[in-house]
This record gives C-alpha cells, structure tokens and sequence, in this order.
C-alpha cells in the first residue's frame, strides 16, 4: 500500500451496461461517473451503477435506523478500556480492540481485517492478489502473533472482492472473507466492530487503526498488535496534500507533522471510530506514500460508501 504510483482509468469495459438510475431500501437516486462530484447535500453508494460509476442520492432514510447487517448485538463494545506502535504508536491490550484480525496466507500473517459479523471479516481487496482461497485462515482475539493458541483460527470458505477493484488505483478497495464456522464472541477478546451509518463521514473525529505492519518505513512487521489514534480530514484536504487521487470512497486519517499512520503490514486492518458509545469501522487500510511523513495522510477505504455491497454479499452467501 505504500508508494503506490496511482493514475486514472480511460477505458470503460467493454459490454458494461449503461444504467442512470439506482434504488435501494434506503434512497433513490441516479448513476454518475465515479471521477465526478455528486451535487451538493448529496450522499453516494457504489453498489448499484456498475463499472466505473456511483450512485448520487438524497438521504431518505428514518431518523436512527441503523442499516441491520451486523448479527451481534455487542458490536463495538469492549471489556478491555484503552491505557499510541503501529508508526508513533503502542502495544494493544488483549481484548483491546477485539474485533481485529490477522489474515493468514499458507500460515504467514499477510493483512489485518475487522470482523464484523459472526461468520464474515471485511478487509482489502488488494490483499488478495494472486492467492487462492484454501490457503488462507483468520486468527481472531490475537494479539501476539507467536502465540496462536491464545486466539481462534478459522479456515477461510469464500473470499469475494469488489468487481470494480482496480490494482493500479487502489479504487474498490474492498473485500470481504466469509469464516467456515461462526467466532465465539462470548468472551473478551472475540468480538465485532459496528458498521456505519451511511451518512457519517467522521470528519475531524480521532480514530484509531491497529494492526501488526511495521513501525517505520521499510522496517520489518510487528510481533505485537499496536493501535495509534488519529483524526480523520476531509477529502478535500486529502487531495490537496496528495492530489488528485484521492476518491469520495476514500476516507483519510492523519496528522499534518506525521509521526502517526498506518504501515506495511497493515493493510485490510480498522479504522474504527467511536461514537454513540460504539465502536464502528470507519476506513479499511488501503494505500499511502511512506508511512508516517509530513503532510501525508494515510488513505483507506469508505465502508460506508459499501454498505449496500456488503449486505449484498452477505445475502448472497447464506
């Protein structure tokens, strides 16, 4: 995810059927150009418009409905309270952040994901690049990556990424692993993370991402899972620090003297955020330029910019 040399896409697959209109439970809208804006007050999805292009609509959904896609009535909670080393970070605490993943290729710890129901992980679609299904394993409630027995370790039996996931760009970002079996959540350290409403977008709100990349540039992975907190800028911030790469399913976090973001290793792992007393899945690390500098914030993925696309999957994949 680091150092990605990002350009635009020119062509539009051949075949792909112009659609100019979109609808779900939620709203009604048409079907626009993803490189474009939506008009002002609008909100967007990427589930409904097919390749290379997003649904703008107006919010229509009643007041406090929370979208039903998560089966655990404690998501976002923790039993284990917080006391920063992901870059300017520190070591969690079992339990910690309970809801956190590590993705396992042929017994290696490759990405870091978020469970987010009993059975399904959300994570980055770029994890998954020339892999195959049965090699990999979710270890869940861990911590140390040496100590498999403290955690729970499920074979993987489907992995579905978005079809629109482009590897140049990074755009599309997202996958989700469905678990051979339901996660005990009856304890402290296995639990799910809340998804987001549709319309939050977390600006200036301090969040945390975690995982076991490297603490500096270049530097090998973590053994321990760290977290470090930091806030999340808008998009249009965002693109005036990295330029025109940024897309309205990104959301960015970080910190104009750097010295805190998400690293190698990281990738596919939380940016949760806090609100309303829960604790919900804001981004899904994506990409950067190095890890921790000036005036580079880290980029990730906007789940709720898919939250149509996960329930989609999710239903489809009983």
């Amino acid at each position: 995810m680091v150092g990605l040399e990002v350009i635009c896409l020119l062509a539009l697959a051949a075949g792909t059927r112009a659609l100019t209109e979109c609808e779900t439970q939620y709203y009604q809208g048409s079907c626009h150009s993803m490189f474009g804006s939506c008009e002002s007050g609008q909100k967007m999805s990427f589930s409904h418009c097919g390749f290379l292009k997003k649904c703008c609509y107006n919010e229509n959904k009643p007041q406090g409905t929370q979208a039903p896609l998560t089966s655990s009535e404690q998501c976002g909670h923790r039993l284990v309270a917080s006391d920063d080393r992901i870059i300017g970070g520190k070591s969690a605490l079992s339990g910690e952040y309970p809801w956190q993943v590590s993705l396992r290729y042929q017994g290696q710890h490759l990405c870091g994901g978020t469970l987010i129901d009993r059975q399904w992980v959300l994570t980055a679609a770029h994890c998954f690049e020339q892999t195959y299904v049965n090699g990999w394993t979710a270890a869940i409630g861990i911590t140390d990556l040496r100590n498999l027995y403290s955690s729970q370790v499920y074979s993987a039996s489907d992995i579905i990424t978005h079809g629109s996931f482009d590897s140049t760009s990074n755009s599309h970002d997202i996958a989700l692993m469905k678990l051979s079996k339901p996660v005990d959540i009856s304890g402290k350290a296995s639990r799910t993370a809340c998804l987001p409403d549709f319309a939050e977008d977390f600006n200036n709100v301090v969040c945390t991402v975690s995982g076991w990349g490297s603490t500096r540039f270049d530097g090998p992975g973590s053994r321990y899972l760290n977290q470090v907190s930091i806030p999340v800028m808008s998009n249009s911030l965002c693109s005036y620090y990295l330029g025109n790469v940024v897309y309205d399913h990104n959301i960015c976090a970080g910190i104009n003297a750097g010295g805190r973001d998400a690293c190698q290793g990281d990738s596919g792992g939380p940016l949760v955020c806090q609100t309303g007393g829960s604790w919900k899945i804001a981004g899904i690390v994506s990409w950067g330029y190095g890890c921790g500098d000036k005036n580079t914030p880290g980029v990730y993925t906007r789940v709720s910019s898919f939250l149509d696309w996960i329930k989609q999957v999710q239903q489809g994949y009983p």
